[in-house]
């Protein structure tokens, strides 16, 4: 018997729990391989704060005005490929 069905036909609670983690976890790697950007939270995903009368606006410091923040799973991964391709050569 394989150790997901083992966890998840056991009356421990212990192995849904694992099972929900590795299920979401999965799930966040597709969607940070899917949609690697967020909405920036400060502006909203809008890139710009309006004065209070709504003629004039400036770009927001956070996101430089693009509206999209990376996400942390894809921060690390961007991280992770960098290193390794920064190691020199192999052989």
């Amino acid at each position: 018997m394989t150790i997901l069905a083992a966890a998840a036909t056991s009356n421990d609670p212990s192995g849904s729990l694992l099972l929900l983690a590795l299920v979401a976890s999965v799930g966040y790697i597709a969607a940070c391989a899917v949609w690697p950007f967020r909405a920036c939270r400060p502006c909203r995903g809008l890139g710009r704060f309006h004065s209070p009368t709504g003629r004039a606006w400036h770009p927001c410091r956070r996101c430089n005005g693009t509206g999209a923040k990376l996400r942390f799973g894809r921060r690390i991964y961007a991280a992770l490929r960098n290193t390794r391709d920064r190691s020199g050569p192999r052989g």
